[in-house]
């Protein structure tokens, strides 16, 4: 019998768990302990510093939002994130196993209801835009939830997968993947029952809920506040408001006009918004996931012809979405189905946990070393994410014992380009401990598992070094296990 491995999706708002029904070899979505499909990826600490994840987290941002953590997936990779409640240090690793122990420990609950032993293995979701660092502390936060992560999944690569592989065999698709925090576009080809990720790009700062923070500054603006959601967003008007505000984006996805209610100035107000305001207010956002839909059809180095569009994430339900694609490709099909949005990337990956091999997916962004001509990329972005291979170097002067090894992050797709065009992740030195003449080869191995991590191995005159690219803010293995060790009693 097949192991038994929960697919994830660790969603920037609300999160979602799925796994493979052995009776009909579906995937299904395994409700929380509120009876619903998703939940909220938000934490709150209560006054005693006890953290409440899902529904009653969310619910309690109305109270006090300066002790709620919502959006953190946004904050994986960055260097400058630092907040603390009461007395817990608060970091993005740590928040996002919260909310994954939270999913899988109701997702096990629900099995011992039915006599299941409980499942500690887990594919999980991550978006196409996110670079090593961001791969790195999703399995650290996998890890310190107690579960063993099998591999890490692009988002619109698991959501193409569930809408299924027969569907679209001898197809390629477009997967417009618009969440509540994050845009993904990725171009995926089906052959012969595999699914080849062509190009891929995004945005990690653009989802629903920029179009939520529209709706906050412009009630503010017509009841005459000169304030911005920005101005008050950690203050108990600012949770309450946003929370609203989605609310009232919601209503506007089937009526032509929503109220907006909110508490502001110690009175109550209510502001009437039209669609075709909402849809005018954020025309800008909308267009900036049109340019990367373009930009991901232009890293595609051969014609291709994109059959199918289909719409991902609970923020693609919006009809303005739906009507902008239709006019931007109007020859192409565009395909939502009206209850999968949010759970076809949970499902995707429980698909992908029972058969790794049908799937090759890409990374959206370059790795290189800096040289005399720049930066050399030894790693593409339209490199398969599973990837082994070698590149060539030499020595640039006379009588070198070593050299320093800077590995630069960068979005390009070509072989070389300029220092400016990427950002110095690692510097290590490469010791060969004798004096070689000019031109001496240099040789950069470089690897890539299904985690999304990157490998890189240098070596000269047999001496060598191994370059692991590591986040500034990787806990140490002493760290992950002290924190595995405190969420086991933890009862979310």
């Amino acid at each position: 019998m097949a192991q038994e491995i929960y697919g994830i999706d660790l969603g920037t708002t609300n999160s979602c768990i799925a796994i493979i029904n052995p009776a009909d070899g579906q995937p299904q979505v395994i409700n929380n302990q509120s009876n619903l499909q998703t939940t909220p990826s938000v934490v709150f600490y209560d006054e005693y510093d006890t953290p409440i994840v899902g529904t009653d987290a969310k619910n309690s941002m109305k109270q006090d939002p300066m002790r709620a953590v919502a959006f953190i997936k946004r904050e994986m990779s960055n260097k400058n994130y630092k907040r603390s409640i009461g007395n817990e240090e608060i970091s993005p690793v740590k928040i996002s196993a919260l909310i994954l122990k939270k999913l899988v420990d109701d997702a096990n609950l629900a099995r011992e209801y039915e006599g299941k032993a409980p499942i500690h293995k887990a594919v999980i979701t991550v978006p196409a835009y996110f670079g090593n660092d961001e791969h790195v502390l999703t399995r650290q936060a996998g890890e310190v939830a107690g579960l063993e992560v099998i591999g890490l999944l692009n988002e619109p690569t698991a959501a193409a997968l569930s809408y299924g592989k027969d569907t679209f065999e001898g197809r390629t698709i477009m997967v417009y993947d618009l969440g509540g925090g994050t845009f993904d576009v990725s171009i995926i080809r089906m052959r012969n029952g595999n699914l080849e990720t062509l190009s891929t790009d995004g945005d990690h700062h653009l989802g629903g809920v920029d179009w939520d923070e529209r709706i906050v500054d412009v009630a503010l603006a017509i009841e005459g506040f000169e304030v911005a959601y920005a101005d008050i967003k950690d203050k108990k008007e600012g949770g309450a408001m946003i929370l609203e505000a989605e609310a009232c984006k919601k209503q506007l996805s089937t009526q032509p006009k929503a109220p907006m209610r909110f508490r502001y100035g110690g009175k109550l107000h209510t502001v009437e918004i039209s669609q075709s305001s909402f849809k005018e207010l954020t025309a800008d956002l909308l267009d900036r996931t049109i340019a990367c839909t373009h930009h991901a059809i232009n890293l595609i180095k051969e014609d291709v012809k994109i059959d199918e569009i289909i719409l991902v994430g609970g923020s693609s339900r919006m009809p303005m979405v739906k009507e902008r694609l239709m006019k931007e490709f109007p020859n192409i099909k565009i395909r939502l189905d009206r209850f999968e949005p949010d759970l076809a990337v949970a499902k995707g990956a429980a698909l992908y946990a029972a058969n790794t091999s049908v799937i090759d997916d890409k990374s959206a962004r370059s790795y290189g070393i800096l040289t005399t001509d720049g930066i050399t990329n030894i790693l593409l972005r339209t490199d398969p994410m599973v990837y082994n291979g070698t590149t060539g170097f030499l020595t640039a002067s006379d009588n070198q014992t070593s050299a320093i090894v800077q590995v630069y992050e960068n979005s390009s797709s070509e072989g070389t380009i300029p220092v400016s065009a990427g950002v110095l992740i690692l510097k290590k030195e490469l010791t060969w401990g004798k004096q070689v003449p000019k031109g001496t080869p240099v040789t950069a191995r470089v690897s890539r598992g299904k985690d999304g991590i990157v490998h890189i191995a240098m070596e000269c005159e047999g001496s060598s070094t191994q370059i692991e690219i590591q986040p500034e803010r990787q806990l140490s293995d002493s760290e992950v296990k002290k924190l595995k060790d405190e969420f086991q009693d933890i009862v979310l």
